[in-house]
């Protein structure tokens, strides 16, 4: 009785390792981007929004002769940044993108999804949920740290430029970080706020 159950166990195991190799997809390849010379019409042409249930076009998100504030985060880090309305007066959107290509396919699928849907709740920012790297790549991001984050400003031309980085502190997403020191990890993009 009990070699037929681990003969069970043993083979449940062996047959979910094989579905995971078999259905993972190829590791997404980092292309060097000249990071001085990105254009609205490098990035993507649609976008999958957390919170809904369709793509969203670039042309909807990024409106060509206004500015357009994008913001690339880990989950600490995009904690924080949803708060940005909260601490200082923003004349320009924002769009906040999460950068997960760099999880495990299962955790993206099975965990990020419902977390990133959890920490937009109530906000009306979108927030792009990047589950194969398309986004961070045309960006030329490489900073996968949970705790930084990445400005990008997109001017009414349609140029995007980085204008910014900054970090949080460890465990923002658990609430390790009082108002005061969000607003002062947010300080960084005051000036182009506006």
């Amino acid at each position: 009785m009990l070699k037929n159950v681990l003969k069970l166990v043993v083979l449940g195991i062996i047959a979910f390792a094989a579905i995971v190799y078999f259905t993972a997809n190829e590791p997404v390849t980092k292309v060097n981007v000249d990071t001085s010379s990105i254009k609205l019409s490098n990035l993507p042409a649609s976008f999958e929004i957390v919170g809904k249930d369709k793509n969203v076009s670039k042309d909807s998100l990024f409106k060509m002769g206004s500015k357009t504030l994008i913001i690339v985060g880990n989950h600490d880090s995009l904690s924080v940044v949803k708060d940005l309305p909260k601490f200082y007066d923003l004349k320009i959107p924002y769009v906040m993108v999460a950068n997960i290509s760099a999880a495990p396919w299962f955790v993206k699928k099975m965990f990020i999804p419902s977390k990133l849907e959890e920490l937009n709740k109530g906000s009306n920012i979108p927030m792009i949920y990047d589950f194969d790297g398309n986004m961070v790549n045309a960006l030329g991001v490489t900073d996968n740290a949970k705790t930084s984050y990445i400005a990008y400003l997109v001017d009414e031309n349609g140029n995007i430029s980085q204008i910014a980085k900054g970090s949080v502190k460890e465990g923002a997403l658990d609430g390790s970080m009082n108002d005061e020191e969000k607003k002062e990890s947010l300080l960084p993009l005051e000036k182009y706020l506006k």
